[in-house]
């Protein structure tokens, strides 16, 4: 059975606080990769956490653009549905509560009864805007209040109709960004006064639909953006667009599991990127360009943190969407175009953030895996613009480029420095396979080469990945304990597994094969310890990994993502299917509680998706699967690029049988399987057991 998208609650993994997480998701109402989402605040005192499934207060739908609570959220307006007179100008003044009971949170609809006001709100999502039903059950006259951070300015249309611009600053550049929004009524307007920073409207009607649009192009585009559809039509079309995407994959038979968190997941998978292009009234693609303050044509996408998701989330597109996947690297092209550099974190331009320039990661994977071929000449350029260009604002490609190229690594005058290091030498890895498939040999070579600069911070006395100083002397209070300062959300156990590229290589580096199985077996058998030395206070990924009973295996955040994978490199190859499958049952749950961790722009849900498949990318760049184990007993996935089903069948899929005990891809035993051999096959079957095989 496909997944039913009424069963999808979109709460899960919204039970989280600044320093715990559980997802630290929203429940978005959307379509797939929309422009907006809309989400029921229950309080403005929480910073970026303005949503508590807990919480029974309903403050208002917002618009919102918000990635993670890490980065926060811009260009965002809250609409609060009222009747009658309201004594403060403040949303505790405003807020009502809301049965949680009554409530639907689905992906492609959301309904709130306000118990204060005795208002139904229904709302059907577009890709840029909203259709939205308001019904007071007693009869009395709705009234709507808007509520933004920026300043408000309205212009009424006609009695109908009236469009809002509101001005922001983009976090890091400081570039204008500017919002516009178009309200439609089906009742006449009766009013439009200022209160204080905020609008209130009032409508001649106990009853009301209202089409919302937004644009960041101009307040006639946001016009010709409105819904052109009623609310159940648009509540069908939206239901369309996700049943499009969560339909390629079909359950079969489920065995002894559940699947409504891998639904969640398949849900969660198709929110990011967002699209930040729109479609003008002949039918052209086109942006705002908030480098340059103008209009561009071409698609665009933002929302998107690469060090998070080039890991999982776009392997996956580009096995399960690949004409998504096509008009995503053909939207970050357009970024590269349009700023010369290429995207690391845009929300909605560039923010900055993270180690590395891991779209190279995105890059090399589609060209290995031939998604784009016409794009890759443009792409290679890019990347090594990217690499070789300094920013002098230090926002966009690699910080500290000079001295990398000087010294073969980051030296410890950089924060992360470890981190930026492993994650350059993976990027030089992606240029090189680039390169390459172009036939440009000499620069394969080089980058080649330069892949291998990991190996500078490999200290053989400890064991780790260390910082060194400009001499090359390693930095002498060192404790792989220790997480920050010279890595990224991590320690030194976890970082120094972080070589994608040659894990060969890193084997031999450490030792020799026992030498890194034993390793791997440290690492999940020892006590979760940590110390704070770098961020002088604990942060949630450190209580997530402390108090999860996986030892230093710290599933909850992204360098640990692919270490299970890391056993079928090592003496113990059956122990990646025990460490999934146990992650599988014990650190996911159906539920509010949903996560280990954050759940970071669908990239934990991929990983989650894939393990589910019995499958990983461990390095993307290489068209190769590492093998897992499958989580349903019969699992049909689509195959768009083939129009084909491929049928993943497991045998024996006992809740006890951990261990794979063989793998058949159309019947041929396999370790590992290709791109291309995946995309040719019909039957991928996989043999469980209660013990290992010797």
């Amino acid at each position: 059975m496909k997944p039913i998208l009424e069963t999808i609650d979109t709460r899960f993994g919204t039970a989280s606080k600044h320093a715990f997480s559980r997802g630290n998701t929203l429940p978005y109402t959307g379509v797939p990769f929309g422009m907006n989402y809309f989400v029921p605040q229950t309080s403005d005192q929480e910073g970026s956490w303005f949503f508590d499934p807990h919480l029974p207060i309903f403050q208002g739908i917002r618009l919102t653009h918000q990635p993670s609570p890490w980065i926060g959220d811009y260009s965002w307006l809250l609409l609060t549905p009222i009747t009658g007179e309201i004594s403060g100008d403040t949303l505790f003044h405003r807020q009502s509560s809301y049965n949680l009971e009554r409530a639907i949170f689905n992906p492609h609809f959301l309904k709130i009864f306000s118990e204060r006001y005795q208002i139904e709100t229904q709302l059907s999502p577009t890709c840029y805007g909203a259709s939205i039903h308001l019904r007071q059950i007693q009869g009395k006259a709705l009234s709507l209040y808007l509520h933004a951070a920026d300043e408000l300015t309205v212009e009424q249309v006609d009695n109908r109709t009236m469009t809002l611009r509101q001005e922001g600053e983009t976090e890091t550049n400081k570039s204008p960004l500017v919002m516009y929004t178009a309200l439609a009524s089906s009742k006449d307007i009766l009013s439009i006064k200022q209160e204080g920073q905020d609008l209130r409207i009032d409508f001649a009607g106990a009853e009301d639909q209202v089409q919302l649009a937004t644009s960041f192009i101009s307040k006639e585009q946001a016009l010709f953006n409105l819904p052109k559809q009623d609310f159940e039509e648009t509540k069908q079309d939206a239901k369309t667009n996700w049943e499009n995407l969560l339909g390629r994959f079909d359950v079969v038979e489920t065995g002894p599991v559940d699947r409504t968190f891998f639904d969640h997941c398949l849900y969660r998978l198709f929110l990011f990127p967002q699209t930040f292009y729109e479609v003008n009234e002949q039918g052209e693609s086109i942006h705002m360009d908030l480098a340059s303050g103008t209009v561009k044509p071409g698609l665009l996408f933002t929302n998107n943190g690469f060090w998070d998701t080039f890991r999982t989330s776009f392997p996956l597109f580009a096995l399960i969407i690949p004409e998504y996947y096509r008009q995503f690297l053909e939207g970050f092209l357009n970024s590269y175009r349009d700023t010369g550099y290429l995207p690391k974190w845009l929300a909605p331009d560039e923010r900055g953030m993270m180690p590395g320039t891991l779209i190279d990661g995105l890059i090399a994977d589609s060209a290995c895996k031939d998604m784009a071929p016409e794009l890759e000449e443009e792409f290679l350029k890019a990347m090594l613009e990217t690499a070789t260009k300094a920013d002098l604002k230090a926002i966009n490609g690699r910080h500290g480029m000079a001295q990398y190229q000087e010294l073969g690594y980051l030296s410890t005058d950089f924060h992360e420095s470890v981190s930026h290091t492993l994650d350059y030498a993976y990027s030089d890895f992606c240029i090189s396979t680039c390169a390459a498939k172009l036939g440009h040999e000499e620069l394969a070579q080089t980058y080649s080469q330069y892949a291998k600069n990991y190996q500078n911070l490999f200290d053989p006395e400890t064991g780790y990945m260390r910082a060194r100083d400009v001499d090359g002397n390693f930095r002498p209070d060192f404790s792989p304990y220790s997480w920050g300062r010279d890595y990224a959300e991590c320690s030194a156990i976890q970082a120094s597994l972080g070589v994608l590229h040659d894990i060969s290589g890193l084997s031999q580096l450490m030792g020799g094969k026992e030498v890194f199985s034993n390793y791997l077996l440290k690492s999940c058998q020892s006590l979760p310890l940590f110390e704070t030395t770098g961020y002088g206070y604990e942060i949630h990924e450190m209580s997530e990994m402390a108090t999860a009973p996986f030892g230093q295996l710290a599933i909850s955040n992204q360098p640990s993502f692919h270490i299970p994978y890391l056993f079928r490199y090592s003496n113990y190859p059956q122990y990646t299917s025990l460490l999934i499958k146990t992650l599988r049952q014990k650190a996911f749950r159906a539920g509010w509680n949903a996560y280990p961790g954050d759940e970071d722009n669908g990239s934990l849900s991929a990983w989650y998706v894939w393990s589910a498949l019995g499958l990983y990318p461990t390095c993307p760049g290489k068209a190769r699967y590492d093998l897992g184990i499958p989580l349903f007993d019969h699992l049909r996935v689509y195959l768009a690029d083939k129009n084909q089903w491929l049928d993943i069948r497991t045998q024996q899929n006992h809740e006890h049988f951990h261990f794979v005990k063989n793998c058949q891809l159309d019947e041929k035993e396999v370790q590992s399987i290709r791109h291309q051999d995946l995309l040719d096959a019909q039957t991928l079957n996989f043999t469980l057991s209660w013990l290992p095989n010797h």
